[in-house]
């Protein structure tokens, strides 16, 4: 099974496909107005059974559009966007810590560019750990 988790936002969003083993298989940062575009890209390519849509900033909004995209043809969830954006923060950081940034706390420092893609990521994988807990609600 693969899932689509987005984080969703009012000018831009974070996108991530993920499999059950939790294994990223393609992650990004685009436009609100390329959404659709973006998404038919995903779904075409990766074929997953589940979109996932963090709760907080523009879900609404963007849970509207993605209902008009998918028109039925692929479930939407939504799931728990509490502290992810921190946890996105550290893990990007973490990701790109080369050089002379090892030397520097995390703590102080700063993004090189918006993160909403390892936000994503969080977001498909608190869907995994719940439908694991859960196996009914997959389907």
């Amino acid at each position: 099974m693969r899932i689509l988790a987005l984080d969703p936002g009012k000018q831009k969003f974070g996108y991530a496909v993920l499999d059950e083993e939790k294994q990223v298989l393609t992650q990004g940062i685009e436009t609100v107005e390329k959404m659709e575009e973006i998404c038919a890209v995903l779904t075409a390519r990766y074929a997953p059974r589940v979109a996932v849509v963090g709760d907080r900033t523009g879900s609404k909004e963007f849970s509207a559009l993605l209902q008009k995209v998918f028109a039925g043809r692929l479930k939407l969830a939504t799931v728990n966007e509490h502290a992810s954006s921190q946890e996105g923060r550290r893990r990007f950081l973490l990701a790109n810590r080369k050089g002379w940034r090892r030397l520097i706390p995390l703590g102080l420092q700063s993004p090189s560019r918006p993160y909403d893609d390892y936000v994503a990521v969080i977001l498909g994988e608190r869907y995994l750990d719940a439908i694991g807990r859960n196996p009914s609600s997959a389907d």
